[in-house]
């Protein structure tokens, strides 16, 4: 995913190694606190991939009446 509305932040590290992520740029790239990344060294630069962002999920308005329409599908089986 390329982040497009921001262009560079400056930052700066703190005591131990520890960098912060603005939030913009976490809402952009869809990551929350606790999610895993990969610091890997691309080209002389730090590079920051996400391994377990939680992705967000819009579901549109006509699936959501399809589901309500057909819940009955969705009953749990009784032993």
């Amino acid at each position: 995913m390329e982040v497009k509305s921001i262009q560079a932040v400056r930052g700066r590290i703190k005591n131990n190694g520890m960098v912060q992520i603005p939030r913009k740029i976490m809402q952009e790239l869809r990551l929350s606190e606790g999610d895993e990344v990969v610091l890997r060294i691309e080209a002389s630069k730090l590079v920051i991939d996400p391994v377990t962002a939680r992705r967000r999920m819009r579901l549109r308005t006509e699936i959501v009446d399809e589901l309500v329409e057909h819940e009955e599908f969705f009953e749990p089986e009784l032993k």
